[in-house]
């Protein structure tokens, strides 16, 4: 466990953090970026969770295993994720503050931590499949230091004007976008390590 490590290093001031100019980009562009978000100890305590967790080759909608099209391991969060937890409880205030100033009827959050082996990625798809629309937000928290453009892996999306961002995986990063958005994870030439998260209704 990091030293000193206490619960208030997850207490994200989310009000102060989501600007009028990020709820603006959020509503009519589909996604936002916010970097430095939860302090460095929480952040390493992340970090060592997600190094130790026991992984299982994620599938695809129907129950499928084909890794050049999907080649993340995931490990859901639990109570027995101890660090993850209070990622989630941070994240449940997120989605109150949404709740709040974007009617998004969030009802509850879920998430778990991703491995990506070097050579694998996620082709294009939406986190809302076969006209499902559980899923209003997600976000996606990237645990990876010293992240470069030569390491691959990047987030690939198109917004609500149909314009292609590309977006690195850097530590400590938090990009949030609405759930129907098309997006992949372009190939990766490092191990790549995130959290994804939904905010379902």
């Amino acid at each position: 466990m990091p030293q000193s490590f206490t619960v208030d290093d997850f207490v994200v001031n989310w009000q102060a953090r989501l600007t009028d100019a990020h709820l603006e980009r959020l509503a009519n562009q589909g996604f936002v970026v916010l970097d430095d978000v939860f302090t460095d100890k929480a952040l390493k305590a992340l970090q060592l969770e997600s190094g130790s967790c026991e992984y299982q080759q994620a599938s695809l909608t129907k129950g499928e295993q084909i890794t050049h099209i999907r080649g993340d391991k995931t490990r859901w969060i639990n109570q027995e994720c101890v660090f993850g937890s209070h990622y989630l409880a941070s994240i449940d205030q997120l989605a109150k503050l949404c709740n709040r100033l974007l009617y998004t009827g969030i009802q509850h959050s879920e998430a778990h931590y991703a491995y990506y082996p070097v050579g694998l990625g996620y082709q294009w798809h939406q986190d809302n499949p076969q006209g499902r629309h559980e899923r209003i937000l997600s976000a996606v928290f990237y645990l990876n230091d010293d992240w470069g453009d030569e390491d691959g892996g990047e987030l690939s999306l198109i917004d609500l004007s149909d314009s292609q961002h590309h977006i690195l995986p850097k530590a400590n990063r938090l990009v949030l976008f609405q759930s129907d958005l098309m997006h992949q994870v372009e190939i990766t030439n490092r191990q790549r390590h995130s959290i994804a998260t939904w905010m379902r209704r």
